[in-house]
């Protein structure tokens, strides 16, 4: 009995070191999107292109207050230089993400149908968040105001890492009620406003990728995962012998 215990406890660490290992893992370090900068002067509004997640050029205009976040137009492309970042917590749905797809069930005949249920749009759930939702973050502006932002795990990287730079090229983006829920508390603490979130995230270019970062996250993941495994039930059977 005592060794089932140990088996299974060792079991359920693994299992979550390895989800850990999942939800940090940055595939953007192994296949990069292009960086070469966008100017003010490439940016056509009336065409299709959406230029969010883009390399911001030099005359990109920065943002220096939440102030200017409000009174932003919807079609005004912007980005923000900060040295400070500070995770919600909330994460939101990905754009490209159906919110019924994810809610699908198994039915009797082992086919994927259609629950009726909408996934929500914001969570705080971060199992639930680790596959189909980006998390919301708070950055310091040069006034020392703070606003709501996306971007990607590589930017946030740098900035925990103790550099100030340039984030990519954004759009001002309202948040849904529940969101707003979510983040009512953290934004309160930072006197920021949970209206709106400069997004800045290149939807075209992840939802392209997701599968590839997905089957390397769970690679990773998955070798991590056996390797604990495997090695702490060697080492418990030789000890327990």
């Amino acid at each position: 009995m005592v060794k089932k215990i140990v088996e299974g406890f060792i079991v359920i660490v693994s299992l979550i070191v390895a989800f850990f290992v999942y939800k940090g893992i940055n595939p953007e370090q192994f296949i990069k999107p292009d960086d070469t900068p966008v100017m003010l002067g490439e940016i056509d509004i009336t065409s299709q292109t959406c230029y969010t997640g883009k390399a911001a050029g030099s005359d990109i205009p920065r943002l220096t207050s939440s102030e200017e976040l409000e009174e932003l137009v919807g079609t005004s492309y912007v980005t923000a230089q900060t040295s400070e970042v500070i995770s919600t917590g909330v994460y939101g749905i990905k754009p490209w993400v159906d919110p019924y797809e994810i809610t699908k069930v198994r039915n009797a005949k082992g086919r994927m149908v259609s629950s009726g249920r909408r996934a929500p749009d914001a969570t705080d759930n971060a199992v639930q968040a680790v596959e189909y939702y980006q998390e919301y973050y708070l950055i310091k502006l040069p006034d020392e105001s703070y606003i709501l932002a996306q971007f990607g795990d590589t930017y946030r990287e740098k900035i925990e890492n103790g550099e100030n730079i340039t984030l990519p090229i954004g759009l001002r983006k309202a948040n849904t009620d529940t969101a707003r829920k979510y983040l009512k508390g953290i934004c309160d603490s930072y006197q920021a406003d949970n209206t709106y979130t400069l997004y800045m995230i290149d939807d075209e270019w992840q939802e392209e990728h997701e599968f590839t970062f997905m089957l390397m996250k769970f690679g990773i993941a998955a070798v991590v995962f056996i390797v604990l495994a495997v090695g702490a039930l060697t080492i418990f059977y030789k000890v327990s012998d």
